[in-house]
């Protein structure tokens, strides 16, 4: 038998459940986010730190059964105390104290998340394949999370109310799926374009290179997405579950009438606040009025009767309405002197004096060339007391001097122009100690690397010299592109990324796989290094080079 208000049509739209949300959200208290954090954020960094050590751990067949069980609890840990955010969700909305967290109704809730949710796992990306009964199936997972939080249900099993408001208002289902997806995109967007725009603010603005500045490919992997998934999540999943306590509230509301009940205690209250102000004025005015009619008679005997309105007064008091905001249109503008105040003041005295400065040194200016070069009469300005001295001569001498100078320096620099030996000052590299495991392949390139290996072979010192030429090898790779140099990565590492990249170069693989052996035995063994073993690695290396 079909659900009788299944074919009825929703009082809410999806636009307004989603408003309702995000008003909800916002009276939230702060304590209530945090407990939907306490529950998320353990078990995503769970997830994430599987993901990563399950990819390059080299016991990660060892550890895979209680990796993942450690997963699994922290996803049932996670799913009850979002029953607990819901179920503040919807204390809150209700207006009502909420049912107590006994040990009964701890357990009831975790019985019914360990018996539902772990499904969810499956049925879900099942379902997304599908495409079309997706929005039921979410919507079913998360009415599962509102429902089955050790309430009573009046006999109807969780899975059974959860089922039932999933299939309720489809349409509005799945507009607000549709419309909460858009929105995710954009917020996952925004997560990613902060995690590339962070190794390049550090690299741009304080100098700090990372291995993401030198390669943000490298941050397109698994583990990445995962991390944006569930930065994404975070920040849109309270306002999801939101919008389904709403959903689970209206369906329930169609059978036992709590959206009207809450709007008359709303109403309820409003009018006990409107009758309460009522009494409090009327309380006032009685008390106020017994003494003003005690007071009249006296008043009217002992003064004579005075005007009704007192024109200074009115006059006033018309005033100061027209001075009023919403009358100011109407009155013509007023200029007014602004009274400034001291800094102001001085700011005003400072331009004044630089004004006259400026004044008396273009009039000084003036005077002076018109002397010098009208051949006007008279001493120079503030030249006073030597007329006898042959100033125009002087300044003349001085300028012809200037000119000269200015002439040979310029002639200097054309005579010199392209010509002369030009020093170059190179900065000294400093050669790297060989002996330390800190070493890296992209501290020197590969030109460097064998000038080293070849000084290091003359004066005797095969085994670093056999370490230089290695350096060479992996310099070349990763100028190639074939390798990326890291501290943190092993040889094996390098020899899996280079049959990953290089897989179709049967000779390079075979050369490196030699040279690595060679390598390995010598530096890490106990082989001795010969002359003959590095001619072997030096003809690998060219065949490297020529692959």
């Amino acid at each position: 038998m079909a659900n009788p208000v299944d074919k009825k049509k929703a009082h809410r739209s999806s636009t307004q459940i989603l408003e309702e949300s995000v008003a909800m959200l916002r009276r939230t208290p702060f304590w209530v986010l945090v407990i939907y954090y306490l529950g998320a954020l353990p078990f995503w960094l769970a997830v994430l730190y599987f993901l990563s050590d399950m990819s390059r751990n080299a016991y990660a067949a060892e550890r895979l059964a209680s990796a993942s069980l450690v997963v699994g609890g922290l996803f049932i840990w996670m799913k009850c105390w979002h029953c607990v955010f819901t179920d503040h969700l919807r204390v809150s909305l209700l207006l009502e104290a909420g049912e107590p967290w006994t040990a009964g109704r701890v357990f009831r809730m975790i019985l019914a998340q360990c018996a539902i949710q772990p499904w969810g796992l499956i049925v879900r990306p099942v379902a997304l394949l599908i495409t079309l009964p997706f929005v039921w199936i979410s919507s079913f997972y998360q009415n599962a999370t509102i429902f089955g939080n050790g309430r009573s249900l009046d006999g109807e099993s969780v899975a059974a109310r959860a089922w039932k408001r999933a299939c309720l208002w489809p349409r509005q289902a799945h507009l607000v799926v549709l419309m909460l997806s858009i929105f995710g995109f954009f917020i996952w967007l925004n997560v990613v374009c902060m995690i590339f725009a962070v190794p390049a603010l550090l690299k741009g603005l304080l100098g700090i290179e990372t291995m993401l500045s030198r390669n943000p490919g490298a941050l397109l992997n698994t583990t990445f997405f995962t991390a944006t998934y569930a930065l994404t999540l975070l920040c849109l999943d309270p306002l999801w579950k939101a919008g389904y306590v709403l959903r689970c509230f209206y369906g329930d509301s169609v059978e036992t009438g709590d959206d009207l009940r809450l709007r008359l205690r709303s109403l309820r209250a409003k009018a006990a606040r409107l009758v309460l102000i009522i009494f409090a004025a009327a309380t006032a005015a009685s008390a106020l009025a017994p003494a003003a009619y005690a007071a009249e008679p006296q008043a009217a005997a002992a003064t004579p009767a005075a005007p009704a309105v007192d024109p200074e007064k009115l006059s006033r008091s018309i005033d100061d309405v027209l001075d009023r905001r919403e009358y100011a249109w109407r009155m013509p503008r007023r200029i007014e002197a602004q009274k400034k105040g001291a800094f102001a003041s001085w700011l005003d005295d400072v331009a004044k004096m630089l004004e006259e400065k400026i004044k008396q040194l273009r009039h000084l200016l003036k005077r002076f060339f018109d002397w010098l070069f009208k051949g006007k009469q008279g001493k120079p300005p503030e030249m006073g007391g030597v007329g006898e001295v042959p100033w125009r001569g002087i300044i003349y001498v001085l300028i012809g001097a200037g000119l000269v100078a200015l002439g040979w320096a310029i002639w200097r620099m054309w005579s010199t122009r392209g010509g002369g030996t030009v020093v170059t000052a190179e900065a000294v590299r400093a050669m790297p100690d060989l002996h330390s495991e800190d070493v890296v392949a992209d501290q020197m390139p590969e030109d460097s690397w064998l000038q080293f290996a070849r000084e290091l072979m003359e004066r005797g010192e095969l085994r670093l010299a056999l370490r230089a030429a290695y350096l060479a090898c992996l310099a070349h790779l990763g100028q190639r592109q074939l390798l990326t140099i890291a501290r943190y990565k092993s040889n094996r590492d390098y020899d899996r990324e280079l049959h990953r990249r290089a897989r179709s170069r049967d000779e390079l693989l075979t050369a490196f796989d030699d040279n690595l052996s060679v390598f390995e035995r010598a530096w890490y063994g106990s082989h001795d290094v010969d002359h003959e073993m590095l001619a072997r690695f030096t003809q690998n290396l060219e065949k490297i080079r020529a692959c």
